[in-house]
């Protein structure tokens, strides 16, 4: 277990990520399905480049159906341990799990900023005009519809 007399000394951002962590290590026993998301050593040059774009996917299908999903790569520090208990081929290279339940809180509001204040045109810095007339919210409403 962390030592919470030094996590409560972090930064807020901090604090809640290592809380989190510490919370899924201690129940990912209790995930009704956890994905082993796996691809051939040696196959592509930029490996990451095709796994997680699918993996995102998978994820944004998760919570369209109200269902919890997280990155969760802290077993691949552990060796090759895991690899064996699940009994993976050595020409695949894991590249993470993906714990999948229901969660235990409600989704929160998703935070962002205004996409003026992260889209440019061209160069860094260049305003784009399509970017400046987007409102700073209600987004959804707008390009999807009603309260979405």
């Amino acid at each position: 277990s962390a030592h919470p007399e030094k996590i409560d000394d972090l930064p807020r951002t901090q604090r809640l990520t290592l809380r989190s962590v510490q919370h899924l290590v201690e129940n990912l026993h209790e995930a009704p399905a956890i994905i082993a998301v796996l691809g051939l050593k040696g196959r592509h040059s930029t490996p990451g480049g095709s796994t997680f774009p699918a993996v995102q996917n998978l994820m944004l299908s998760a919570r369209a159906l109200g269902l919890g999903c997280s990155v969760f790569n802290l077993p691949m520090r552990g060796g090759d341990e895991l690899l064996e208990l699940l009994d993976i081929p050595e020409n695949n290279q894991l590249y993470c799990l993906l714990p999948i339940g229901y969660p235990t809180d409600r989704f929160g509001p998703v935070n962002r900023k205004p996409v003026k204040a992260v889209v440019y045109r061209e160069r860094f810095g260049e305003r784009w005009p399509f970017a400046e007339e987007q409102p700073d919210t209600g987004w959804q409403a707008r390009w999807l519809g009603g309260d979405a």
